[in-house]
């Protein structure tokens, strides 16, 4: 759990490969806004869970949605909204 507050998480390939493999399931579309890269936005992966709060949900798929960068920000920590389509995360 300590592992995935560091500033290392996000370089580590175990991280790197995940969110890989949840932009390919998942598609390069925020769940929320449905903004996507050819209309310029920037991807993440977000933590539905946030890490700070979960660290033992860090590199669990199920706790992982895509959106843009400006619906990351603003989602930030403090909110759990699973923006993902008939999602049954709590």
């Amino acid at each position: 759990p300590d592992f995935a507050m560091s500033a290392e998480f996000l370089q580590s390939y175990e991280w790197r490969r995940l969110r890989m493999l949840v932009l390919k399931q998942q598609g390069a579309r925020c769940a929320c806004c449905g903004a996507t890269p050819a209309k310029g936005a920037v991807m993440n992966v977000d933590h539905i869970k946030p890490r700070r709060l979960f660290p033992e949900l860090a590199l669990d798929i199920a706790n992982l949605q895509v959106l843009c960068n400006d619906c990351n920000h603003g989602k930030g920590f403090w909110d759990m909204t699973d923006w993902r389509a008939g999602s049954a995360m709590p």
